[in-house]
């Protein structure tokens, strides 16, 4: 398994990582494999919405492509609060 040094941590840094692991019951080594695991995991979520945006902006355009001159939704919803 891969390891890993980190040098010159400034004080405070290092105080904050140690006060998390320990508040989270965990060594601070522990504790940077969650912050990695976190991290990661935020990088695959934020593909995989990047992906989702990219098909639901290939969709609206085929919708508006087999559908052309639909009103716009602003204005339906503005004129049914507007009747209220």
């Amino acid at each position: 398994m891969p390891s890993l040094t980190v040098r010159n941590i400034p004080k405070r840094d290092y105080a904050i990582l140690r006060a998390d692991a320990k508040r989270n019951r965990r060594s601070v080594n522990s504790e940077v494999l969650a912050m990695f695991a976190g991290r990661v995991d935020m990088a695959r979520r934020r593909a995989s919405a990047a992906k989702a945006m990219k098909e639901l902006g290939k969709l609206r355009e085929e919708i508006s492509r087999k559908y052309p001159n639909q009103p716009d939704s602003v204005d339906l919803i503005r004129g049914d609060r507007d009747r209220r």
